[in-house]
């Protein structure tokens, strides 16, 4: 290529900041949990094990979720017309960094549902399948054997070991993993072992996930099984001294759990929640406001904003039970407008800004992250000047085409990094072979 070099008659005064944020990977902001929604004793207990374990109040939250779920699965249901009915599965992932309180959050309610186990274990009927309301088992050829002696559903319990989400599984386990949402009727067949067929497979799930983990999990999510959680993200906390709480709450929680144990029959003769006509309205306009955010989305949240119309209904039927249920087995009223306003809020305000913040972390394009790599590259060797064959020798590693080195350099030049060298003159209709570095960069 051919180019003349003049002296430049650039200023540094010409220069606008370098946008800087480009070099933090780290996600947006995301809200705090709102205790206020969640109904008394509920919210003390979670605000309790959150300060005597010093772990997120977040993961605590989805705990007190997925425990009830537990013991409701495919026995409970919400009835918002003839034609429409939602169980109370619930797929939940809690993301963090390694030693972040994931486990020591879960730990409580664990135990609790430990207790409800062992009780009903002790009423059922002789050689029987035994009753289980947790299992850590992700085959499904094993929850379906579960959930033969628990007709109910199980929960699947995952901490720290891979999960559903990007499972390389075929044929009828995977067909098993969609069913598992639905609680719906899947057939089981395997060379080596008899075949299971049930009428209803509920299985919730709560599973603890780093965030680079899930990031290769989201990537490899072929069945869309990601669209189906409710993530939690509350990233890196300041450090809290632990409180010691005398768990006086303990009980008035263990007893709730065990009146939702009593409430839940079996999928045969579920306790139906209906959604009333105060309810149906709310929800209308709810749905309306959903239909047009998914039309404006795209990739992992256009997908999840799919499935979120049976999440703000299932939320709507737990908050319901979380409300509604003591020690005594209460028959839980309708879902009205207000139990529909308080779930979609919950589901707007704070499930759906941490879903972004994790689909926003997987979704990073090649082009992304080549701009970013110079941005730092740039940053840590501090030239005043680049070619573009330059960055694409040493920023790039060779790993881009020049096209594609000239479109990350447009891409730095909006930002503030570089811009084209006025000293060097290229033929007419050529993109610059050569750049300016902001001398900002030095600086920082």
């Amino acid at each position: 290529m051919m180019h003349t070099r003049f002296v430049s008659t650039s200023s540094d005064d010409d220069w606008k900041d370098p946008d800087l944020s480009l070099l933090d990977d780290r996600r947006a902001p995301v809200p705090a949990i709102p205790l206020e929604r969640i109904p008394e004793p509920w919210r003390d207990w979670i605000a309790d094990t959150h300060r005597s374990t010093g772990a997120p109040a977040d993961y605590v939250l989805q705990s007190v979720l997925a425990g009830v779920a537990a013991l409701c699965g495919a026995a409970v249901s919400v009835r918002v017309t003839p034609a429409w009915s939602e169980p109370l599965v619930l797929w939940q992932a809690a993301v963090g960094e390694a030693s972040t309180g994931k486990s020591a959050a879960l730990a409580a309610m664990r135990r609790l549902l430990d207790t409800i186990e062992q009780e009903r274990r002790a009423d059922d009927v002789p050689d029987a399948v035994p009753s289980q309301v947790v299992a850590s088992d992700a085959d499904p050829l094993a929850l379906a054997d579960i959930v033969a002696g628990n007709p109910r559903g199980v929960l699947l319990w995952r901490d720290g070991v891979d999960g559903w989400i990007g499972a390389a599984e075929e044929g009828d386990h995977r067909a098993a993993r969609l069913a598992a949402w639905e609680a719906g009727a899947v057939a089981l067949r395997t060379p080596r072992q008899p075949s299971r067929t049930l009428a209803r497979f509920p299985v919730s799930i709560l599973e603890t996930v780093r965030p680079d983990r899930l990031k290769e999990q989201l990537q490899a999510d072929e069945d869309g099984l990601a669209a189906r959680f409710l993530f939690v993200w509350p990233g890196p906390q300041p450090y809290r001294a632990l409180t010691v709480v005398e768990p006086v709450r303990e009980q008035a929680i263990l007893q709730r759990l065990r009146g939702v144990s009593r409430l839940a029959r079996s999928a045969d003769d579920p306790c139906v929640l209906t959604v009333d006509a105060r309810g149906i309205a709310a929800l209308d306009g709810v749905l309306a406001g959903l239909h047009a955010e998914r039309a404006k989305a795209e990739g992992l949240e256009a997908a999840w904003l799919g499935k979120s119309r049976s999440q703000i209904v299932r939320l709507a039927g737990l908050l319901e039970l979380l409300a509604s249920i003591d020690g005594k087995v209460l028959r839980p009223g309708a879902i009205g407008r207000e139990q529909i306003e308080a779930a979609a809020a919950l589901w707007r305000d704070y499930f759906w800004p941490h879903a972004k913040a994790v689909f926003d972390s997987a979704e990073l394009s090649d082009y992304a992250k080549r701009v970013r790599r110079v941005a730092r590259w740039l940053l840590d060797k501090r030239p005043g000047s680049v070619s573009r064959e330059e960055v694409r020798r040493r920023g790039l590693s060779m790993s881009a085409t020049a096209d594609e080195a000239e479109l990350v350099l447009q891409r730095l030049h909006y930002l503030g990094y570089v811009k084209p060298d006025p000293a060097v003159r290229e033929g007419p209709g050529r993109p610059s072979s050569h750049w300016l570095v902001n001398p900002a960069l030095a600086e920082t």
